[in-house]
Parts: structure tokens; C-alpha cells; sequence
């Protein structure tokens, strides 16, 4: 059987002659956002640099909701990767780790188990709370999980399958929810789409739909329309959330105008009566140790410290403050309710 000799020049203009007689689309792509009247424009937004105050954000894992089986927790885990991701490249977020959030725990739980030294151990309780949370549904799919290369082989009949493979039309529609983790109310809502009918990123490598790349359950959309389509859709899930988050949500990071300086507090003074006046009640300190000041109040010196336990006798009050002195002689105030009555 003779071999077709052809260059792949000429299988790509066979190619594209085919596709045209067969009425297919030519390559290309379409996004679609559908969202309420009078949105900002979201092109003025993005031209502006921003280096101000941030957000706390985090991105729950996708869901399925078109109910085709092609479904799997990692594909979920890796759309919510790329949108986080997308998100951190903003600038404009503080950006909340939730996918590995067992891992942090776990880390966190071996620095309290005292196997790890104390100095580096990361310590329980410091995880930050996201204020607003993503929450995304894909509801609409058609697209190849294969991408051209896996069908150049076995002379023209491989090359066009494999083209025709790869330049599949890919469809992805995504519903998206911001919330206010505080009130769980939704602020903005949207649903976005993408389209594409060819494998050439171009643009978008500029966006923040490029970010990362396609790992896990994503790897096998590299190169093929599906890739495209899902980019397209967290560009302008982005573009969406940013222009939708609430001024009143950019705070963390804000310089504050500096207040105008105060003019000095005199020093506090206090006149004490005279020596020796007892009222003979006496207290014991509560707590490992109590400062006793020069007045009553805490913006008074520290004169010495009685420790847990000491006995000493009120020569006056003042308020919630007492005038004591020590079993050494030495007087001052202390704050009484750190200190309780001896019967």
C-alpha cells in the first residue's frame, strides 16, 4: 500500500479544508459572564496598579452539578488550586490556604506534641480566618480530556485524527458565589463561561487565568480546548470578584494618617496623708505578684512588688484602689481587686 508523502504543512491545509466542508467552527474562543445591570467596568479596574490594603479570602473546593460522571474530588481540589492561585497574583487579597488545611493542622498538632524544638514549632491558634468565601459549581462541560499529541503517529489517517481530536470544541459554564463568612450572606453572584475551539492560549498568558499549572486531577486538559475554556473561566471569575468585593473589605495592610501628637500628660502626682493612718483591715495578694504604685492608678510608677500571698494592711481606698503597707514598712497603692480581705 503506497504511503502518503506529505509534509504537515499540507495535512494542516487538508485539515482546515475539511473542517470548513464540514461546517465545523473555526478556532477561536467566547466568554460569557452573566451577572446584574450596572456592573463596574471591569477593563478600568485591572488598568489601575494596586499596592493598598487587602482582603482575607479563601476558595472552597469546585462541585459538580452537570451530573455527566466525568466528575472526580481532584478535579475539584485543582479548579479551586487555580483560582486561589489567580487570586494571590491580584494583589489585592490575603489569600487562605484551605485545600491543605489538614496539613497545616497536622503540623501544627507535631509542635505541640513536644517533638519538635520549641523555637521553630508552629504554634496552635494563629490560623487567620477568611472574611469573604468563594464557593463555584461547574454546570456546564463538553470538552476532550485528551490533548493533539497522543495521535501523531501512523501516517495521515493519525495525524488528522489526532488534529481533529485536538481542536474539539471545549464548553465550560461556572456558577459563583461570593459569601460573607461572618453573616454567611452572599454579596455577588455570577455565572461564568468559556468557550474554545482551539489549543493557543495567547492572551490569556498575560491574565491571571494563566496562573499555575494544570496538576492533579487537571493534568490530562494540558493542551487540548478544555484548558483553554477553564482558564478563560477563572479570568473572569477573578475579574468578577475583584470588582464585586466591597471597598469596606480592603483594610488589612492600610497605613492609617497619623493622628496629630498630644500634648504631654503632666506627670501624675499624688499627695499622700499622713504616715502612720490605718484603717486595720488587711488583704492578701491574689495573684504570683501585684505592683504597688506611687497613686492610685495604673499610670503611676511602680514603687515595689508584693508577691502571692502577702499580707498587707489598707490604710485607705480610693475607688477600686488601695492605699497598703507592707509587713517591711513600705507603702503604696495596689489595685484591690487583685487582692482579697483576710477575716
Amino acid at each position: 500500500m503506497m504511503k502518503l508523502q506529505l509534509s504537515l504543512a499540507v495535512y494542516l491545509v487538508f485539515l482546515a479544508s475539511m473542517l470548513s466542508l464540514a461546517g465545523c467552527v473555526t478556532p477561536g474562543t467566547n466568554a460569557t459572564v452573566t451577572s446584574g445591570q450596572g456592573s463596574p467596568d471591569i477593563a478600568q479596574a485591572q488598568a489601575q496598579a494596586y499596592d493598598g490594603p487587602q482582603a482575607r479570602i479563601a476558595v472552597a473546593r469546585f462541585a459538580d452539578k452537570t451530573g455527566k460522571g466525568w466528575w472526580s474530588g481532584s478535579i475539584g481540589d485543582g479548579m479551586a488550586d487555580q483560582l486561589t492561585t489567580a487570586l494571590f497574583n491580584t494583589n489585592r487579597y490575603i489569600v487562605l490556604e484551605r485545600a491543605a488545611l489538614d496539613d497545616v493542622l497536622t503540623e501544627q498538632d507535631l509542635g505541640a506534641s513536644g517533638r519538635v524544638r520549641a523555637d521553630t514549632a508552629a504554634e496552635i491558634g494563629q490560623i487567620e480566618g477568611a472574611e469573604l468565601m468563594v464557593v463555584a459549581a461547574v454546570t456546564e462541560f463538553e470538552g476532550a480530556a485528551s490533548g493533539a499529541g497522543g495521535g501523531l503517529g501512523g501516517g495521515a489517517a493519525g495525524v488528522i485524527g489526532g488534529l481533529l481530536g485536538g481542536f474539539q470544541k471545549a464548553h465550560m459554564a461556572i456558577d459563583m458565589r461570593i459569601i460573607d463568612t461572618r453573616t454567611s450572606r452572599v454579596l455577588a453572584a455570577t455565572s461564568v463561561e468559556g468557550e474554545a475551539t482551539d489549543v493557543n492560549l495567547g492572551g490569556l498568558l498575560g491574565g491571571y487565568g494563566s496562573s499555575g499549572a494544570l496538576v492533579g486531577g487537571l493534568s490530562g486538559w494540558k493542551n487540548t480546548p478544555t484548558e483553554k475554556a477553564l482558564r478563560i473561566c477563572i479570568q473572569k471569575a477573578v475579574d468578577f470578584i475583584v470588582t464585586k468585593t466591597p471597598q469596606s473589605y480592603y483594610h488589612y495592610g492600610a497605613q492609617p494618617a497619623a493622628a496629630p501628637a498630644a500634648a504631654p500628660a503632666p506627670p501624675a502626682t499624688y499627695q499622700a496623708p499622713p504616715a502612720g493612718a490605718t484603717s486595720g483591715e488587711m488583704v492578701v495578694v491574689v495573684p504570683e505578684t501585684l505592683n504597688v504604685r506611687s497613686g492610685p492608678g495604673e499610670n503611676f510608677s511602680s514603687l515595689f512588688s508584693a508577691r502571692g500571698g502577702d499580707r498587707l494592711s489598707v490604710l485607705e481606698r480610693q475607688d477600686k484602689w488601695i492605699r497598703v503597707r507592707a509587713q517591711d514598712g513600705r507603702e503604696g497603692w495596689a489595685a484591690g481587686w487583685l487582692t482579697s480581705p483576710v477575716h
